[in-house]
Parts: C-alpha cells; structure tokens; sequence
C-alpha cells in the first residue's frame, strides 16, 4: 500500500513539474509552488544523486549560517550535549576536534534546504545514515529502524522524505548490516549472558565476551551474523519494511557489501524484487574493478573507487586522459552499451571518505567544472557530494600522521553564497538537468569514445530509440585545442544543425570549412547533432 502511495505522489509530482518544466530546463518557482527538478520517467536510468552528510548539512535552528553555530569562548570544551554551540569556522582554536563531534545539522535543517539540492539538478537525495548511535556520521548504529535523536523523530523523517518526492527527488538511505556499535542492545545483552542469550549467534563471537570479530578490528563495532537465520528474519521483516514500506524510502546505499556474506545480499536483492519492485541498491565495494563485477547480480550500481581515482589524476593533476578513457571503455560492450556483467558504476569526485576534489584540484573551478562534466556526461550514476557544487575545498590543517582524516572530507555546508562559486552552481546544475532530461545521458544510451588520448577526450553518446545524439569534447590542458568534427567523420547536413547545449557558444566555430569545436584551457562543450547524422565507424 505504501509503494503504491508513493507511486501516486510520484505521478502528481511529475505532473505537477511537467507543467514548470521544460525538457532540460532549469527548476524554477512559482509562488504557489515548490521547486522541482527536471521530469523524467526513466528513473534510475535518468539518475543523479546528491550526497547529503546530514550532521554538516543544515541546522534546522540556524538555517542563515552553516552548522556549528558561533565559535565556543577561548579555553571553552569543544564538544559536549550542545552540539549548536561548536566551532564552525576552521580559524577558531577548537574546529579540528569539533569535526569529530556533532555539529548540529539534523533532518529539519535538511528539509529546509531541499530547494538548494533541487537547483544543483539532482534528482535523488542519498541520505547518510540517521539511525540512532552515538557517532556523529551514522555509522555506529544502537538500532535499525529509528532515528537519532539529533537528526529528529520519525515524523520529520517521513515528512522529508514525502517533500522530497513530491518535488521530484528520489531518496535513498545510507543502510549499515555490517556492523553495530557495541552500544546496540543486541550487544550488551550477549555479552551480558554469554550462556543464555539469544543475541550472542547475532554476532561472530569467537569466545564470548570479549573475543568477536570487528569492523577494521575497532572493538566498538562488532560484526553480525547475518546468516544466523533469526537476525536475517529481522531484516527482511522488520528492516526493509521500516525504511520502505513507513518512511518510503526509494532505495538504499548499502554500507561495506564486502563485509555480508554473497547469501544475504541475494536473499535481500530476490525480498526487494518480489516486495518492492524498483528499489535501488547502490553498494559500497572498495575494491577492485574484477572484484566489483562479482556483484553484478545483487547490486545496480556500485561506487567507483577505481574509476574515481581515474578522474583525480586525469581533472586534478595533469594525467594523459587515457587513463579514464581506457577504463571506461572495458565497462562497455562492442556495441557501446555499459556491459551486464558489472554493476552501474557510481561516479564520484569526493566523498565522505576521500579528500575533497577541489582540494585535490588546487582549488581550481575549472578543473572542478571539467571533471563534473565528465561525471555528468559519461556512463555511470553520478553522484554529486554535497558542497562540491560550490567549489568547497577542506582545511588543510590536519597533519598527515594524525587521526581521523576523515573529518576533513567532512566539513560543514557553507550557506553564505558569497562563499559560493557560483560558476560552478551554474555549470553543475545545467548539466545535471541535462543529464536528467536527455535520453542521450542516460544509462541505456550508446557512448562510444571517439577521441582519448593526450588532453582531448571526445565521446558520442547516443539515446536508446535513436532519438537523440550528443558529442561531449573536454580538454585538460592549459592550451587551447581544436576538434575538427571532419577529422572524427561526422557528416553533417548543414552546420547550422549542430546546437550548443552546454559551453560557450564561441566554442563552434562555423567560418571554417570544417565545423570546428574551440576549446579553451580546462574548458568542455556539449553539442546536439541531429539524430540521423552519420558519425565513422
């Protein structure tokens, strides 16, 4: 019943958008409205996914500044029960122990802001993980199927998730089955009664209490046993009927699939095809890409380790776009479609786990533009991390040597637009949308590398029906370069067929006998030829 409540708010919404929207235009508002994002009916073909880290969102309490709220008085403790009085500004003595603490953002602030994650042209929300636990990322969870205190209550989770979707935003939620925190009542109640309690075979004791196996071998965060056929029962029952059936959610990012043994993912993938048609899981493999098409039968899209480093080295260095070019064409068959036999990859730039990608970049947003151009362009299901749509870099105070790195791939949303670069706002959301709302883009379309080496990478993307053809040209050099479309044997009618549909409109250049794109220093173009036109095979 809920599925098919769900369903119907979907429709209106489309609907509804439909009438604001065109095909590939931008959101907008008007004043008896919500924003919505650009309508397709392709989901999850048409997908792009926005990363929320809800703890370094939004406050619903103070929606005009970033979380963290004003800086602590010198000499003050830098965590404690009041997380909207931490230190938010990465000058203030006490930010670096701050961010291994909550700062304050919650679901409410997050409800508050979905209009901004609409104008960035994603169509999927994924949430990072709200259940209760005493982390502040989520990751440590005392309970399955609640809500941390911090975030909110079950209320404002379903009302979030029933608003995102009514302006056309999928939402997916971070599930952790790996592991608990040794806080979980499953836990304490095992090693409790060793002898007695039923919770014991819920974990992978080896001698209870204190000899059990552990996530990256932390004691806080014991690993279960999920072919223990009463947990199993827990989750197919309980579990996945709490996130999908009462809070609705569309799909799931499944946390450390490695970890679970193959069974427990084909029991869960063959419950969500007979129950819940439709659902996505997006799993994380860190791994290999030999290793990541092992799960081409449980998952639909699997993050993109291999492939992310692929984009780092290429858009953020000064790499031989071969790097990306080669890989990216093992993902695909003969006939250029993305091959069965591997998961969708999920195309990222930055994450909660690995440096910002304008870091990485030297802060440059035309190199963080050119590689989201490529995330948005290429096969895959791109994901967008939150902040990276306005140029957000992270600190760089932390040593090498020291704990948690991480909280600096984790630092909080900045939501006074004079810190934006709204170049890269701009350049995101339109090719988002356009990722959204062209069957060119989506993940059953042909693509087909036309030009992949040095700085120049050229690629066709072609829609399922025939009815659309793009070319995609990028360059990642400092120097100017020219792409000839003669030299790629595409026949042309007449030039004046071929559209600018992303980039600057200098970069087609008629006045030559050969149509000609001219691209500048770290500069890309998305041009529409007509459909029928004849590119060399």
């Amino acid at each position: 019943m809920a599925r098919a409540v769900r369903a119907g708010q979907r429709l209106l919404a489309a609907v509804l958008a439909a009438a604001l929207l065109g095909a590939g235009a931008a959101a907008c508002t008007t004043p008896d409205t919500d924003p919505r994002t650009a309508v397709s009916d392709a989901w999850p073909a048409d997908a792009v996914v926005y990363h929320v880290f809800v703890d370094r969102f939004a406050d619903g309490d103070a929606l005009d500044t970033q979380v963290g709220g004003e800086p602590r008085e010198p000499g003050a403790a830098t965590t404690g029960p009041d997380p909207a009085n931490v230190p938010g500004d990465p000058d203030d003595p006490g930010y670096a122990q701050a961010l291994t603490a909550p700062m304050g953002g919650d679901l409410a602030g997050l409800h508050e802001r979905l209009d901004h994650i609409v104008a960035t042209g994603a169509n999927t929300l994924w949430l990072s993980p709200v259940t209760p636990g005493p982390g502040y990322h989520g990751y440590h969870p005392t309970d399955l199927t609640g809500v941390e205190p911090r975030f909110g209550d079950l209320d404002t989770l379903r009302t979030l998730v029933a608003d995102a979707q009514q302006r056309g935003l999928r939402v997916i939620h971070d599930l952790v089955l790996n592991h608990t925190s040794d806080q979980h009542p499953w836990f304490v109640a095992a090693r409790a009664d060793c002898a007695g309690s039923p919770y014991v075979a819920y974990y992978r004791f080896r001698s209870c209490p204190n000899d059990y196996a552990a996530f990256a071998n932390l004691p806080e965060l014991p690993q279960l046993d999920l072919d223990h056929p009463p947990l199993r029962t827990v989750v197919v029952d309980e579990v996945l009927p709490f996130w999908l059936d009462d809070i609705g959610v569309d799909g799931f990012r499944l946390d450390h699939v490695e970890g679970p043994s193959r069974d427990l993912w084909r029991t869960l993938r063959a419950e969500l095809d007979q129950r819940w048609p439709g659902t996505l899981l997006l799993g994380e493999v860190w791994a290999s890409q030999p290793i990541i098409d092992t799960y081409a039968d449980v998952l639909d899209a699997a993050t993109a380790f291999p492939l992310r480093e692929r984009f780092v080295a290429v858009f953020a260095g000064r790499g031989d776009v071969r790097a990306l070019a080669h890989p990216v064409a093992a993902l695909l068959d003969e006939q250029g479609h993305r091959r069965p036999d591997t998961p969708r990859p999920a195309t990222f730039l930055s994450s909660h786990d690995q440096s910002r990608f304008a870091h990485e970049a030297g802060g440059d947003p035309r190199r963080v533009t050119l590689a989201y151009t490529a995330v948005l362009t290429l096969p895959g299901l791109p994901v967008i991390y939150y902040g990276d749509e306005v140029g957000l870099r992270q600190s760089d105070a932390l040593p090498a040597d020291a704990d948690h790195a991480d909280r600096w791939f984790r630092e909080p949303m900045p939501w006074d637009p004079d810190d934006w670069d709204h170049d890269v706002l701009e350049a995101v959301g339109e090719l988002a949308r356009l990722r959204t709302t062209s069957p060119a883009l989506h993940d059953d379309a042909e693509t087909r590398l036309l030009v992949g080496d040095g700085p120049t990478l050229v690629v066709e993307r072609l829609a399922a029906d025939g009815s659309e053809r793009l070319l995609v040209a990028l360059n990642a050099t400092d120097d100017d370069t020219l792409v000839t479309l003669a030299d790629l044997d595409v026949e042309l009618a007449a030039a004046d067929d071929v559209e600018v549909v992303h980039g600057p409109d200098h970069t087609l250049d008629p006045g030559r006998e050969a149509l000609t794109l001219r691209l500048g220093a770290w500069e890309a173009v998305v041009v529409r030829l007509p459909a029928a036109t004849t590119v060399g095979r």
